[in-house]
């Protein structure tokens, strides 16, 4: 048998040849080997429990871990979906596009039109129409672009279309004086001033005529129209302080407030209820005071305005800053100027000696008194109250009327102070564009119409009522005559 050398070391057998191995103390080179063989095998048991330790953790992490995800694919989500609440937009209605497309829809259908109207203000003062007639077959048919129909209907309650009722009238027209129209809102200008009432137009009775004419015009409105007479002298005065229905009861108490104007012991009107509000030009009063009715017209809202008149307005403008400033600077330098004049004068003043004027005692003779003048008084004037007696007396009075040394006066600036001056026509319509742009244009409305009459009127009024009617898309008529009817 072959025999292994004792040094050989089989590497199956490595363990049991250690653990055989007698270890003796003669050999040192043996028990360092031993020693070595001996690191290494522990080494080895702590990688082993190393990984084993490792390999375990993460088979447990990969458990703990994939049951999680498990668990949470089997749990069910419920989607809810929030609805934002909707955004607060506000829209602007669009009026005009939705007034014209009404509009061409009307004159498609044979439906009658559609007028927007204020049928009461105060449930007192509504008053249904009387209608005497019965009820009619109405036949309408449809434009010749569509089969020509006929309907059949009764109109039932205040409706718009043919009327109040449906038989009454539609639109409200009017007759101004040969001058015909229509509207819904009418203010109604009436110049009561005394010039009216001249010889030479024709007096109180003439005057008379005008009235009347102006109580059929308010006659012949219809109760779907709102309406106001306004007067204006020295003054302005409304009847009523908006526009009003045109019921009977307003009808009445309108024709009764013009009924006194220029009358014995009425004349003019110097007092009213119509004030100037600082939306156009400054005036410092006047006589014809037309702007102010125009004013109380405006503020109102009418969008048919009848003006009756003899003249041109003669409104009173103020003197402005600018102005004073012009003439102040104008008068310091005058005053610059003649300095030493001032003070030569101001020296012999102050030099000479100063005497009492001389007290003559004058008889003054007595004065019949007059009674008062019968007949309108002129214009821009208050009424002739007339002048009481004066019996015959004495006054003391001054010998002397120059004072200073000499008889020498002052120096005195010849540079005149600005005065107040008339409204010209450009001025006038100023005015009235700043209160249409108030009343009118910041309310969406449209520019009111503006008719006017010249009764037995000069030339200057003449030009003046032609370019307003003119500038407001209105009529002017000239009357020189009025029948008495």
């Amino acid at each position: 048998m072959n025999e292994e050398p004792e040094n050989t070391i089989v590497a199956d057998e490595e363990e049991p040849a250690l653990m055989a191995a007698p270890q003796t103390e003669a050999d040192p080179r043996s028990l360092a080997e031993l020693g070595s063989i001996k690191m290494a095998q522990q080494r080895r048991r702590l990688l082993s429990v190393s990984f084993m330790t490792g390999g375990i953790g993460l088979v447990v992490s990969l458990a703990v871990f994939g049951g999680y995800v498990m668990m949470n694919m089997q749990v069910e989500e419920k989607t809810v979906f929030v609805a934002p609440p909707p955004p607060k937009r506000r829209y602007e209605p669009r009026k005009l596009e939705h007034k014209v497309k009404i509009q061409k829809r009307q004159r498609s259908s044979s439906r009658p039109t559609i007028v927007p109207r204020l049928v009461a203000m105060k449930k007192t003062n509504m008053t249904l129409p009387n209608i005497q007639v019965d009820p009619k077959v109405i036949n309408t048919s449809f434009q010749p672009k569509f089969k020509s129909v006929s309907g059949k209907g009764v109109g039932v309650g205040l409706g718009n279309g043919y009327g109040l009722g449906g038989f009454g009238q539609g639109v409200n027209k009017f007759n101004f004086f040969g001058i015909r129209g229509k509207s819904d809102r009418i203010a109604i200008l009436v110049d009561v001033s005394v010039s009216m009432v001249e010889e030479e137009k024709g007096g109180v009775a003439g005057y008379m005529r005008v009235k009347n004419r102006i109580n059929r015009v308010v006659d012949a409105l219809n109760e779907g129209a709102l309406f106001n007479v306004i007067v204006f002298g020295d003054a302005a005065d409304a009847c009523f302080h908006s526009l009003v229905i045109a019921n009977t009861k307003n009808k009445k108490e309108a024709k009764n407030y013009l009924r006194p104007f220029n009358t014995e012991g009425n004349w003019g009107c110097a007092t009213g209820n119509i004030h100037s509000d600082g939306k156009g030009l400054r005036a410092q009063g006047g006589t014809t005071r037309l702007d102010l009715a125009l004013t109380a017209a405006f503020q109102q809202g009418a969008d048919t305005i009848l003006i009756i008149s003899d003249g041109a307005p003669m409104v009173l403008r103020g003197v402005t800053p600018d102005e004073m400033r012009a003439y102040s600077n104008k008068k310091r330098e005058w005053e610059k100027a003649n300095s030493a004049k001032i003070k030569a004068w101001e020296e012999s003043q102050s030099s000479a000696p100063s005497t009492p004027p001389k007290m003559v005692k004058v008889w003054i003779p007595p004065k019949k008194g007059r009674p008062p003048r019968k007949g309108p008084p002129r214009e821009g004037e208050p009424p002739d109250q007339g002048t009481p007696a004066v019996p015959g007396h004495y006054e003391w009075r001054s010998s002397s009327s120059s004072g200073g040394h000499g008889g020498r006066r002052r120096p005195t600036c010849p540079i005149k102070p600005p005065k107040p001056r008339y409204w010209t026509l450009a001025e006038f319509l100023k005015h009235l564009k700043l209160l249409h742009e108030h009343y009118y244009l910041k309310k969406g409305k449209k520019r009111p119409v503006i008719h006017c009459i010249g009764y037995k009127i000069d030339r200057a009024g003449n030009k003046f009522l032609k370019a307003l009617a003119k500038e407001y898309k209105g009529k002017y008529r000239r009357v020189q005559t009025l029948k008495a009817r």
